[in-house]
């Protein structure tokens, strides 16, 4: 059976599709922060997201990277968590929604405070 050139422009666009529509979704960074509330409360408003999203079994947690369940260690790490985020690295299996990106940028981006 021989192929034909249209059959394998059909194979390579389905191929592209699924590994589109299967890829976690990750924004880039310059497209984030747009409004900022510079009273971004850590314990009100990042610390909450940690524990949900990244304070896990098997991702932030004694075992495996440092918890991120207090005030000091997260903002010592405030660059890398930053990084990490913007880049999908983290959390782990996981996308943030584009509303909690931007709350913990806002809150790093305006000196990461013990608020």
């Amino acid at each position: 059976m021989k192929i034909k050139t249209y059959q394998v422009y059909l194979y390579a666009i389905t191929f592209i599709m699924v590994v589109v529509a299967c890829s976690k979704n990750t924004t880039n960074d310059k497209t984030l922060v747009a409004s900022c509330d510079a009273n971004t409360s850590f314990t009100k408003n990042i610390l909450p997201l940690f524990n949900s999203s990244c304070n896990t079994s098997g991702c932030h947690d004694e075992n495996n990277a440092a918890p991120l369940n207090n005030f000091q260690v997260v903002h010592d790490n405030a660059s890398q968590i930053r990084a990490s985020i913007a880049s999908g690295r983290m959390p782990m299996g996981k996308t943030l929604a584009v509303a909690d990106k931007n709350a913990i940028f806002c809150w790093i981006d305006n000196g990461a405070k013990n608020n």
